[in-house]
Order: structure tokens, then C-alpha cells, then sequence
């Protein structure tokens, strides 16, 4: 049978359901010592005294370490991607001289148990000197340098034009103009981070099982820090709970366990736990814009210009990427003739920002989808047909929107984005909502529509590496690191497909630098494209390692042999046969590896696109608004596995309503202090929130991999946000209610309407 296109399970959720899954925190070796964190309690402060003697004299405490403890490892991370916009600002793995997030490593605590090195860490002394702390990115660019021997706290500024860029809109018949902003959301995957570091002092070898999306980066920036070849680094990925790009890059507990793990010559474990995840994971969203749109009364687009500042918290362990990112998503999938951004990145006294489920295309997508609301409101035209003028059409792509990204000009292929609009438009009922005020009681209901494109995939390589195991089965090894997106059915799909074989007979091994020597990992939408092709490589060679194989066996020629459902044999002469287990035993007994090795680089991005449709209700005694129905109609290339897309569909577009009504880390803006650092404040979009989900998936064969995949992950979370916040306009128009920011709650429609209508609270 074709698996490709299949609804298969998932091979991997029996083992994670039944409670047979190994996490981090369920690996501990025998003689584990554990570590705690000291953690900085002010945003910006010097440290004045440092005082560790207390917690050293605690019983069970096997050493407690500050900056002058650790000096081998003391220095800068090294960047997260290489840029020459860039002014990196790298953290070392504890802070010295002074802190600048609360939550920063200030020392740790290593003990014989988790409970005691906890307790240590309370009888640790730090002493500290308060600085002013930087909380607000547009006054931050002109305060006094966070860092020392910085000249400003401007890491970057990122500029794109296309066209005339802002001269453009002198030609427009209508300018139109809004501030919005994006609040700062925590990632918050199932598993907190973790890290269990082995050393074997005989080998001088280090074994590392950490949740993370990519263990050869991992294991290279552990190299760095440590100053060990990779070689001698083994870094494997055990079941990982979610990711969402949080840990595509190495923290300082990871570099720190592992230092102490070859300095003590015992394993060394550090498992975060929920408070952590608050105060010291990268975190994401968090910015201001300023947008303009200038269109013709007939509602075509003339420009578009947005000036933005993003707030990247205190470091830039992942360079620019969510600001950058950002910037070449705002355009979408719509004809803008002239465009101009320009972001500003800028430190604060903030936990650091890094890439969060969709890095960026979620405020890019925010921005258009708003501005369109806007003008079309101005022009007095219906919002969908505003979009039905300006969308791109069939007989217009491929379509180049005139910015390099990822290394290649941005070059939209094949779509029909109308028609991909239109079904939704149909299944949300949006006709029926037209210049009409629609009410349930004390509830008025209200529909939003929003467009998205979907980059993804295009950065680096992925490989896939096939070896024949002595049960007949077939091993694929890949860098790809999975935390929960089904890679070993949907990559076991596509080996199965392209080897004639039966899915059963399909091993997938991913998250090991041991299993194949090069790799990136799992972010950007990007594993089907990169290892899935990888994957169908592998497949043709290793047929002709073992075609090969099995012809020297016969005393033949590999192109007088026959492979048909992973049984070789002589054409013509179908008894002259060698099952794959045979084939194994044969290889076994002449002590030869039957394996094949293949590497997939991408020639540049792939492009997905669609659309979220919404209907809200929302009560005019509380103005609570909750999801009445949601439909989406998204293209996914060829898709390999509709129930494992739809699954990341929606687990996407949850996350994006999330932003959208419920999360915002709050940080008091004079001391830099969390405000809501735990679940009873910060709220998460639960099941009762949430609408059941229609999703039609369309297809449409990406040109850039031999494949035609593209990335869906990140789809979902890209248009949540403006979709909702069109809906909700929609169903308080006659308060003329202005959804611009983010997170949009009662409080905030509350004091719209006593107020009489909208406004700024926060104008660039």
C-alpha cells in the first residue's frame, strides 16, 4: 500500500500513554548528584558580596560554586546565528558583576539529593546594589547601557524596502495608521527543561540526555563551552514533552551540570521545574508596532510600512531571527507593490527572547491582517473583499515579493489563495454576518476572517541514515529531534513508501549524535521537508547498497534482480530469493554493515498559506468572549499524515489563542519583577475554552524538494490572533471597539466601552 497520505496513529503514543515514555526526569544513573540554582532576585543590580560558606556547611551539600569556582567555562556563550546587523549580547553561564534579568544564574548548588541542594540554595548570601531597570524597549533604546562597555541598548536595527518603500504613500487615496502591540507570552512546553551529564573519566568521554530540539547544535555549543572536542560528546534527546523552539538552543545549567559531572567524575542532573520555566527560558512575542497602509479607494494596496521595536529581553541567545522573521512575514500572501520595515531590537532587563512557535510570523501575520481590517473599515468596504482585491492570484505566481530570506529571494509558488479563503468564508457562514448586528441574549456575536503564508524549512540540511538490523527490519537514523510531533510514523511513512516495505518493518531512531554523525534538529517547520527528502534519498541508495549486496550473493547482476516487498530475487527465477532478514544473516556471518547514508539541503524556503475563520460571542454585562466555531482550510504541500497535520494545526491555532485573549507575562515596569510567574495568574487557553476545530487540508506541491513537502507546525499559530480580534470588533462595532492589543481581555474591552470607544495605550 502507499503510505504516504495515510491516517495512521501514531506509532509512538502507545509507549507515552501507558507510562512506558523515559524523560529527562526519569533518567537518573546510579550516584546521581543533583543541581539547584541560586538565581538573581532583582532585574538589574550589581552584586556587591557573595557569600557561599553557609550553604557549604549543610549536610548533604557537595559543593557550591560561584563565577570564581568555575573559571574554565566563564566566558560568552557563542551566538545563536551570525548576524552582521548583530551586536550580540551573549550571557556567560553565571553572572558576574551584576545581574540583569530576575532569574539570572548567580551560583549553584550541587548535593546528594534534589531536596538538600533546594535547601542550599536558600543559605546561599548574595548581597546586591539595585540598578534602574530597562522594561519598556522604546525608552530603552536611550537609557543607560545595560551591559558594561555597551555604547546603547540598541542590539540591531532591521530594514527592508521594496519599491518606493514609505515615498509610496504620498500615492495613496488613504493612509491609514495603528499601533499595535503583542504582549510578552511564556512558552511553558509539558517538560520543563532538564539535563543529566555522565562522564567517564577512563574514556574521557560525556554522554548528555537533554530535552532539546537539536542535539548536534547541542553538543557542538557544549564542545565550545567546554573545550572538548565533539568527538568525545555523545548528546541524546530521550522522549522529549514539547518544545516549541524554546530549546533549540543550550542554557547555563546544561553547560554548568555538565562541567561539574567531569569535575566531580559523577553524574550530575539539573531538572527544572515550573518557576523556572517562568523566570529562565527564553521567552517570546513582546512587540510594539507602528503600522501605515496606503490603499486606493478601490482597495488596492499601494505601501505598506511598519516601524517595530522588539523588546529581546536581556540576551540574544538566537540572534535576530524572531525580529528579522517578523519583518519579511508582514507582506503575506498579498500584492504589496511598496513595503518598508524597520525593527529595532532592543535589550531590556527582561528574560531573554528566542524563538517561541512561529518566530515571528505570528506578529508579521498580526500586523497585515490588521492593517487590512483597518482599511477597510476606513474605506467603508467589507473586510473580506478587501482581501478578495488584493490576494494573490493564480496566473500571478510564481510571485517574487522582492526580499531575500534565508539566503533566496522570497518566491511564492503555485496557490490558490482566494479560492482557499473562499472555503472558509463559506464554512464560517460569513454572508450571513454581513451589515448585521446578531445577538443571543446579553451575547452579540461577531465573525473574523484572517490570511497567513507559512515559511518554512529552507535553512541548512537534514540527513537520514539507513542501516539493515539482523531481524530483517530497517533502521533510520535521523538529527531530527521530536517532542512530540510524531516523526518516527510520519518519517516511517515516507521509508515505507519509498522501500516497497511494510510499515511494520520500519525502525526510526532520531535525537542521537550517536546514530548518525551530522544534523540540525527540529524548528522552523522544517523535518518533512528536510529529513522527510533526506529520507527518500537514503531510500534509493540503500536499495542499490543492498541490491548490490544481494547480486554478489546470487552471482549476478544487480540489474538482473527484482525487489518487491523487501524480498530480492533473480528475475525470471522466482525461487532464486533472500528475504531482508536473510539478506541480514548473510551480511552478519561476512561481518559487513548493509547501511546507507543521505544528506537533503534545501535550495531555500517553502511556502504554505491559508486561512482562520472565527466566530465569537461576547457577554455586554462581564465581556467575556468565547470561541463559538472555528474553521480552517490550510495547504500543507503533500502531506504525508493528515491526522498528525490537523493534530499540529490545532495545537498551533490553540496557542495562538492563547495570545490572542489569555496570556501575557506581566512585568512590573519600574523593578523589572514578574507579576503573574505561576498558573494561578498567567492563564493558559484550556480544553473548556476551546471550540472543536474543522480543518480542510489542501495540497499543493511545494518546488523547492523533490517531495513537495512543506512545514505545517507553525501555521496554526500565525493568524489566531487577528482573526479573533477582527471578530471581536465585529460583534462590539457599535462601541467601536479597537482589538490592537495583545492579549485582548474583558478588563480591556471594559474600559473601551466606558470610555466610549478605543484607545492607545501605548503609542511609538
Amino acid at each position: 500500500m502507499a503510505y504516504i497520505g495515510q491516517r495512521m496513529t501514531r506509532v509512538e503514543d502507545e509507549r507515552l500513554v501507558t507510562g512506558q515514555g523515559q524523560y529527562v526526569s526519569d533518567i537518573t544513573p546510579s550516584g546521581t548528584l543533583h543541581l539547584a540554582v541560586v538565581r538573581s532576585l532583582h532585574a538589574h543590580a550589581r552584586i556587591t558580596h557573595l557569600d557561599l560558606s553557609s550553604a557549604q556547611c549543610l549536610d548533604g551539600v557537595i559543593g557550591v560554586y560561584g563565577p570564581d569556582d568555575v573559571l574554565p567555562i566563564m566566558k560568552p556563550f557563542p551566538p545563536g546565528m551570525v548576524d552582521a546587523r548583530l551586536q550580540a549580547r551573549m550571557p556567560t553561564p553565571l553572572a558576574t558583576g551584576r545581574v540583569h534579568y530576575v532569574g539570572e544564574p548567580v551560583a549553584v548548588v550541587v548535593a546528594l539529593s534534589r531536596y538538600i541542594a533546594e535547601d542550599a540554595v536558600r543559605l546561599v548570601e548574595v548581597n546586591y546594589e539595585p540598578l534602574p531597570a530597562v522594561t519598556d524597549p522604546v525608552a530603552g533604546e536611550y537609557a543607560d547601557p545595560i551591559h558594561d562597555g555597551a555604547d546603547s541598548n540598541l542590539a540591531a536595527e532591521i530594514a527592508y524596502r521594496v519599491g518606493a518603500g514609505a515615498d509610496a504613500l504620498k500615492d495613496a487615496d488613504l493612509v491609514v495608521q495603528t499601533s499595535l502591540r503583542l504582549g510578552r507570552v511564556v512558552g511553558h512546553p509539558m517538560e520543563p527543561r532538564g539535563i543529566v551529564a555522565i562522564y567517564d573519566s577512563e574514556q574521557q568521554n560525556l554522554s548528555v540526555y537533554a530535552g532539546t530540539q537539536g542535539v548536534h547544535g547541542f553538543r557542538k555549543s557544549l564542545a565550545d563551552m567546554l573545550g572538548l572536542s565533539e568527538s568525545r560528546i555523545r548528546v541524546v534527546a530521550p522522549d522529549t514533552g514539547g518544545g516549541f523552539g524554546l530549546k533549540t538552543r543550550i542554557y547555563p545549567e546544561d553547560v554548568l551540570a555538565a562541567y561539574l559531572a567531569m569535575r566531580l567524575n559523577r553524574p550530575v542532573k539539573w531538572q527544572g521545574d515550573r518557576y523556572e520555566e517562568f523566570i529562565s527560558t527564553n521567552q517570546e512575542r513582546d512587540q510594539w508596532h507602528r503600522a501605515k497602509i496606503g490603499v486606493k479607494r478601490d482597495g488596492r494596496i499601494v505601501a505598506v510600512v511598519d516601524e517595530y521595536y522588539q523588546d529581546q529581553g536581556a540576551y540574544t541567545p538566537s540572534g535576530i531571527i524572531v525580529a528579522d522573521t517578523t519583518a519579511v512575514s508582514i507582506m503575506g500572501p498579498y500584492r504589496v507593490p511598496n513595503f518598508e520595515a524597520v525593527g529595532k531590537v532592543v535589550v531590556t532587563n527582561k528574560v531573554p527572547v528566542g524563538p517561541y512557535r512561529g518566530a515571528g510570523r505570528p506578529q508579521g501575520t498580526f500586523v497585515m491582517e490588521r492593517l487590512m481590517d483597518h482599511a477597510a473599515d476606513a474605506l467603508g468596504m467589507d473586510r473580506v473583499q478587501i482581501r478578495r482585491i488584493n490576494l494573490l492570484t493564480p496566473d500571478q505566481l510564481p510571485y517574487q515579493n522582492g526580499i531575500s530570506s534565508r539566503g533566496a529571494l522570497m518566491t511564492l509558488p503555485y496557490g490558490e489563495y482566494q479560492k482557499t479563503m473562499e472555503q472558509v468564508v463559506d464554512a464560517i457562514q460569513y454572508e450571513q454576518y454581513r451589515d448585521t448586528v446578531r445577538c443571543e441574549g446579553d451575547w452579540r456575536l461577531g465573525i473574523g476572517i484572517a490570511n497567513y503564508l507559512e515559511m518554512s524549512g529552507g535553512v541548512g540540511f537534514e540527513g537520514a541514515k539507513m542501516r539493515l538490523l539482523s531481524d530483517g527490519r530497517v533502521q533510520i537514523a535521523t538529527g531530527a529531534s521530536g517532542q512530540g510531533q510524531g516523526h518516527r510514523t510520519a518519517i516511517g511513512q515516507v521509508a515505507a513508501d519509498r522501500l516497497g516495505l511494510p510499515f511494520e518493518q520500519i525502525v526510526v531512531v532520531e535525537g542521537d549524535t550517536a546514530a548518525i554523525e551530522r544534523g540540525i534538529g527540529t524548528f522552523g517547520s522544517r523535518t518533512m521537508i528536510m529529513a522527510g527528502n533526506a529520507t527518500t534519498q537514503a531510500a534509493k541508495g540503500f536499495r542499490q547498497r543492498l541490491l548490490a549486496f544481494a547480486a554478489d550473493l546470487f552471482e549476478a547482476s544487480p540489474e538482473d534482480l527484482m525487489w518487491q516487498h523487501g524480498t530480492i530475487s533473480v528475475s525470471g527465477v522466482p525461487a532464486r530469493a533472500l528475504s531482508l532478514a536473510q539478506i541480514a544473516e548473510e551480511a552478519l556471518t561476512r561481518q559487513q554493515e548493509l547501511e546507507y547514508e543521505a544528506y537533503f539541503d534545501a535550495s531555500g524556503p517553502a511556502f504554505g498559506m491559508g486561512t482562520h475563520g472565527v466566530e465569537v460571542a461576547v457577554n455586554t454585562k462581564t465581556w467575556e468572549v468565547k470561541i463559538r466555531q472555528y474553521r480552517i482550510c490550510h495547504d500543507g504541500g503533500v502531506i504525508v499524515n493528515p491526522l498528525l497535520v490537523e493534530g499540529q494545526t490545532i495545537g498551533g491555532t490553540v496557542q495562538g489563542l492563547g495570545t490572542a485573549l489569555f496570556e501575557a507575562l506581566i512585568i512590573d515596569p519600574d523593578s523589572g519583577q514578574p507579576q503573574n510567574a505561576s498558573f494561578l495568574d498567567y492563564l493558559l487557553p484550556g480544553a473548556g475554552e476551546m471550540p472543536d476545530f474543522m480543518i480542510t487540508e489542501v495540497e499543493y506541491p511545494d518546488p523547492t524538494n523533490p517531495e513537495g513537502f512543506k512545514g505545517v507546525a507553525e501555521g496554526g499559530v500565525m493568524p489566531p490572533m487577528a482573526a479573533v480580534c477582527a471578530a471581536i470588533e465585529d460583534a462590539l462595532k457599535e462601541w467601536h471597539v479597537r482589538a490592537d492589543v495583545l492579549p485582548i481581555t474583558p478588563n480591556d474591552i471594559f474600559l473601551q466601552v466606558t470610555r466610549g470607544g478605543a484607545h492607545e495605550t501605548r503609542s511609538i
